[in-house]
């Protein structure tokens, strides 16, 4: 989609479904007892995807490296994987949000494409970490706009 064909401030649903596919495959380590760390998915015009996980480092470190990555490849790609210039990207990591005075277990995604006035976030609330059948989790809900990586 070029510049001038997207609804201001709206979601591609090529960053809508490349983000969900990126939350769903978070939950379901999570499910499993397995925090990824700070995981990325880019992916250019064509529908490449490149994804990574940061785990090395503390949790800021994975962020900061994550996003940098983000920055550094988003004018080339991620051109050894066969991914062009990036047009959209998630961030997502596991923390917490508070509610109503409780802080609850969340996947935090951060996302944006070219286009877009700003990036964006959301937060999956989850409970039973490492639980199989008995993880549970929440629809997605907005967490506010946040600056572009590009």
């Amino acid at each position: 989609m070029t510049d001038n064909q997207q609804t201001a401030g709206a979601v591609s649903p090529e960053l809508d479904a490349m983000t969900c596919d990126m939350i769903g495959l978070f939950l379901d380590a999570l499910a499993e007892g397995e925090n990824p760390g700070v995981v990325i998915c880019v992916e250019d015009a064509q529908g490449n995807r490149y994804e990574a996980a940061f785990s090395e480092d503390g949790e800021e470190a994975c962020l900061a490296a994550a996003q940098q990555f983000i920055s550094s490849h988003a004018a080339h790609g991620v051109t050894d994987e066969g991914v062009g210039k990036i047009e959209r990207y998630a961030v997502a990591y596991a923390g917490c949000v508070d509610i109503d005075g409780d802080y609850e277990n969340a996947v935090l995604v951060s996302f944006c494409e070219r286009g877009l006035p700003c990036g964006y976030s959301a937060y999956v609330l989850f409970d039973n970490m490492g639980a199989g059948d008995n993880f549970m989790w929440s629809d997605p809900e907005p967490a506010g706009e946040e600056p572009q990586l590009f």
